[in-house]
């Protein structure tokens, strides 16, 4: 099963069965499990008497049976929950019992059992090889898998929300949002109600980029944005002032040295797929980058030579280097880099 067939399911009000959530995106999986609970008991005066949660490792598995063979009280449907279920740990007896459970919920078209699991307590394996559990289950249950969402995915979602604050965005700003804050849904729905706090206090017509790097959390892949971008726009007094943040931060010198390689190495790279008459489609492809990066990358190439980066890239393989063996190091070798190279 996935989202769009049980979103039918909840539609039609076909409710009944057994339904394991689980996946990387645990957004998505307490979401639809919302959902799923809403449909099935939701405003109902009843709700109190039809809606049971069960959570963690030690639930009585005899007792969930029970409460799935007791029959609503005045509803349709009879909603169970077991949250947080280690299925990839259980043993075998456990899941034979577990089995039978679901067998029992079969048999009693009231009942709707939900079971979730963290992504680390359910091993799905692959679509073309199922791991044993999932193989096992799938024949009396509704699996859904919430993986990952992909960075498209995620910006037609973000604009959705946006849109129920009444705030208008940007592809740009939405590129620059998931590059900036991650891909978690958990985290970018908070950043979304930030964000948009911000724009109805200042009456901004449609946010940008610019608020996001103002007010958004950086993941730790990002916690050296302001030096990359120092590097981008081949600002000298931006960099400076990201090393003195760096350094109030005690970020560590050898992270900011990779941080600068990386950055260098990834420039050269755009640089020549540029002289292969390569496109930004192309490079975003090529290198796996957010449009949102990529974008500045090209425009942070026209600022530097072809051979001039090839030269601060071997610049700074010496600089780390020397800085192993007795030389310069730490945030002084790395304000002497930024002094003649940006």
């Amino acid at each position: 099963m996935d989202a769009n067939e049980l979103r039918t399911r909840i539609k039609e009000g076909s409710l009944g069965g057994v339904y394991i959530f689980g996946g990387e995106e645990e957004y998505l999986v307490r979401y639809y499990l919302k959902q799923l609970a809403d449909a099935a008991s939701g405003d109902s005066a009843f709700a109190v008497f039809n809606s049971l949660t069960f959570d963690g490792e030690d639930v009585d598995l005899g007792a969930i049976a029970e409460a799935v063979k007791s029959p609503p009280v005045m509803d349709e449907y009879k909603l169970i929950v077991w949250r947080h279920a280690p299925l990839s740990s259980m043993k075998d007896k456990e899941l034979d019992l577990l089995e039978s459970v679901m067998e029992l919920t079969a048999e009693h078209s009231y009942a709707v059992l939900a079971i979730s699991a963290a992504p680390d307590d359910i091993d799905f394996g692959t679509p073309k090889r199922p791991s044993k559990l999932i193989t096992r289950f799938s024949k009396i249950a509704n699996v859904l898998r919430f993986d990952r969402s992909t960075e498209n995915q995620l910006y037609g979602w973000l604009k959705k929300h946006f849109d129920s604050e009444g705030v208008d965005v940007t592809l740009d700003t939405l590129r620059a949002l998931v590059f900036r804050s991650g891909r978690s849904m958990e985290i970018l729905v908070r950043e979304v109600d930030k964000l948009s706090a911000l724009a109805h206090a200042r009456g901004l017509e449609v946010l940008t980029p610019k608020e996001v790097e103002e007010v958004s959390s950086s993941t730790p892949e990002c916690e050296t944005f302001a030096l990359q971008n120092a590097i981008t726009e081949r600002n000298k007094a931006k960099a400076y002032d990201a090393l003195l943040d760096m350094k109030f931060r005690r970020i560590d010198p050898t992270v900011v040295m990779a941080t600068l390689s990386h950055t260098f190495a990834e420039l050269l790279h755009v640089s020549k797929l540029l002289s292969e008459g390569k496109g930004s489609s192309d490079i975003e492809t090529l290198l796996k980058m957010n449009p949102y990066r990529a974008k500045h990358a090209i425009s942070a190439v026209k600022k530097y030579t072809p051979d001039r980066l090839s030269k601060i890239v071997s610049t700074l393989t010496r600089v780390d280097a020397d800085s192993k063996y007795g030389g310069i190091m730490g945030y002084t070798a790395i304000e002497l880099f930024v002094s003649q190279n940006i």
